[in-house]
Parts: structure tokens; sequence; C-alpha cells
């Protein structure tokens, strides 16, 4: 199986919702980590142009949808094999909705995986989390530091 793409979220209402993309294309493969504190646009992995690469950094700076992206984004080409491994290592017996009412502000989190040859997979969830969630969580964002894998 071959990973297309990738979309997480977290957040509620009140604090706002941090997202990260990540996407394979036909030559390069890029991560998007766009926090709430950004409050960016939400963005539509699936649109041919949301493309984030040093040989397109021309068409950021001058997309106005892209533009607010353009300091948030990394190149992860060479670790995308690396990504496919973790993210079905960790996500291997996820359900797919993890739900769990209680008083207080709600925490909302969703998955979405892209398998070449595959439907696409949602995968939601409010103030109930799979066990190795925040393990999930670390990882995502690790890239965002740029460290490599």
């Amino acid at each position: 199986m071959a990973l297309e793409y990738l979309t997480f979220y977290q957040g509620n209402l009140e604090t706002g919702f941090d997202y990260i993309y990540a996407k394979k294309t036909a030559d390069h493969a890029f991560y998007v980590n766009a926090p709430a504190a950004l409050d960016l646009d939400i963005m539509d992995i699936t649109d041919e142009n949301f493309d984030f690469s040093q040989k397109n950094r021309l068409q950021i700076t001058i997309d106005k949808n892209l533009r607010p992206f353009a300091d948030v984004w990394q190149n992860i080409t060479f670790q995308w094999p690396s990504v496919e491994r973790q993210l079905e290592a960790l996500t291997a017996d996820w359900g797919d909705d993890y739900a769990k009412k209680q008083p207080g502000i709600v925490q909302e989190w969703g998955l979405t995986i892209k398998m070449a040859d595959e439907d696409q997979r949602t995968i939601v969830g409010y103030n109930d989390f799979p066990d190795n969630f925040s393990q999930l969580v670390q990882w995502l964002n690790s890239y965002a530091q740029g460290k490599l894998r």
C-alpha cells in the first residue's frame, strides 16, 4: 500500500483547531503544520494546487490561499516511506469512532488517511482517544521541528 495523504486536526471551538497535512505528489512529499494560533483557513488536501516544494515556491508566495502557509511547511520527500510505516503501525488497531460524553469543553480530533487504491479512511473522536493517541500526536508534531527520521 502507498500512502497518498493524511490530514489531522485536534482542538475545540473555544481554543481553535491545530491542523497537520502531509501529501505525496508525483515527485515530492510535504508536511504542513498549521497551529490554531495562526488562525489559517482549513485547506482541502485533495486540491492539486495545495502543493508545497522548493520548485513551486514562487507560486506559494503569490497564491492567496497558499501564502499563509509559506512558513509552516517542510519537505519530507525522503522521509515518506518512514511516514507510511509509522502511520500504519500507530493506527493499525484503531477504530473509526471514539466518543465519550462528559461535561465541560469537548476535545475533538480527526485523522484522514488515503492509501492508493483504497477509499479514504476518516477516524474521529471527541473526549475519547486510542491508547497510543499521544504517541501519534508527538510523532506528527515532531516534523514541525524539522527532525529527520
